[in-house]
């Protein structure tokens, strides 16, 4: 029987957040039987550190606090020096940072590299942006999650061959599981019994849309008084956000309610789910409230129109629109029949295209012919 393939699966740090939890849920689903996967992080910290000791998976941190410090290149060279000794065959980044340090440590291994892009580049300044594009092209492989992303590939000057799209996966089972639990109620001080609006977004970052939202809420307390919005996540802008809910006259019907790993919890007991993002790839948010049977309010940006199907999973509005992203609200809060019509539908569109294990499937593939070409190419480069 043949040994598994090794692969360095390199990630940045594994914080709470849609891309990290992606890595898990893929470390959680490789075949172990051909693949053997080594993880390497460049910080050692976040949350979803326990769900990958539970896993039993060894993780090895290289402390790299910052790229451009003399002391990177010899970590990175060290790493290089490593992969050669365990006869690693391959490199799967999953950020900006693994994918420029990953790819240079597989240079240096001589064996080939995939990197992964999964927004449009949304918090990159324009030097970073040239970097991505260059380790994008020099890749053996670019992993997008959407099609938006593989157009953005394309301007970038990589071969359409080289661009694998693996669709984010999500585990029906466990989130079906784990939509039947109590949400904990602290810190989520109220009962979700009135028409409940839900965004789950960071805070880090203005193209989340938040602030848009919070005007689109007054418009829709002005239908609907009884409607509360929820906002889960957290980050460097809440305080503004929780003051720009006070300026609005609204603080009282809306809850800032953290990072929270009950999520599938709480959307069971909401009516509708918002992305009002001006950037996106394939939103993990989206994923899951249309798991949850929610109807989704969708900024048409980025790969949202690729899960927000226009009247059929939810609705579609502009970026920076609040009223129209309040009418849309408004039209489902007054729709229950409407509102389930539409949840069912994107339920049986994550069924379809996203479910766990069609992820797990194109990533095998994936790795399989990156390995068969690197093998291919060593043949030639002998003869």
């Amino acid at each position: 029987m043949k040994a598994p393939v090794k692969v360095l699966v390199f990630q940045n740090r594994f914080l709470i957040g849609g891309q990290e939890r992606q890595t898990v849920l893929h470390l959680a689903t490789l075949d172990r039987s051909r693949w053997e996967p080594l993880v390497r992080c460049l910080k050692l910290e976040g949350e979803h550190l326990e769900d990958l000791a539970r896993m039993g998976v060894r993780l090895e941190s290289l402390d790299i606090r910052k790229m451009a410090r003399p002391t990177t290149l010899w970590r990175v060279a060290r790493l290089a020096r490593h992969l050669r000794a365990e006869e690693v065959a391959l490199v799967h980044a999953q950020d900006f940072h693994t994918n420029t340090l990953g790819l240079l440590a597989a240079r240096l291994a001589g064996i080939p590299s995939i990197v992964t892009r999964v927004d449009l580049g949304h918090a990159l300044d324009p030097m970073r942006r040239k970097a991505l594009a260059l380790v994008s092209c020099r890749a053996q492989r670019v992993v997008v999650n959407a099609l938006c992303i593989r157009d953005a590939c394309l301007a970038d000057g990589v071969e359409p061959a080289r661009i694998a799209v693996v669709r984010n996966g999500l585990d029906l089972p466990a989130f079906d599981h784990a939509a039947t639990l109590e949400p904990a109620p602290a810190p989520l001080p109220l009962d979700l019994a009135p028409p409940t609006v839900v965004q789950v977004a960071n805070m880090h970052h203005p193209v989340k849309g938040q602030g848009d939202l919070l005007v689109a809420h007054r418009e829709v307390l002005r239908e609907i008084p009884e409607a509360r919005l929820l906002l889960i996540g957290d980050g460097t802008r809440r305080p503004g956000l929780e003051e720009l809910a006070r300026d609005l006259g609204i603080a009282g019907r809306v809850h800032f309610a953290g990072w929270r790993r009950d999520v599938p919890a709480v959307l069971a007991r909401a009516k509708v789910a918002v992305s009002a993002s001006y950037a996106e790839g394939i939103s993990n948010a989206v994923l899951e409230a249309m798991a949850a049977r929610r109807p989704v309010v969708g900024t048409a940006v980025g790969g949202t129109p690729e899960l927000v199907r226009d009247g059929v999973t939810g609705f579609l509005v502009p970026p920076g629109a609040p009223t129209q992203l309040a009418a849309r609200i408004v039209a489902l809060l007054k729709d229950p029949a409407l509102a389930r019509c539409m949840g069912d539908e994107g339920r049986a569109l994550v069924e379809r295209e996203f479910a766990v294990e069609a992820m797990r499937r194109s990533y095998d593939a994936l790795y399989c012919d990156v390995v068969e070409e690197a093998g291919r190419g060593r043949l030639h480069a002998a003869a």
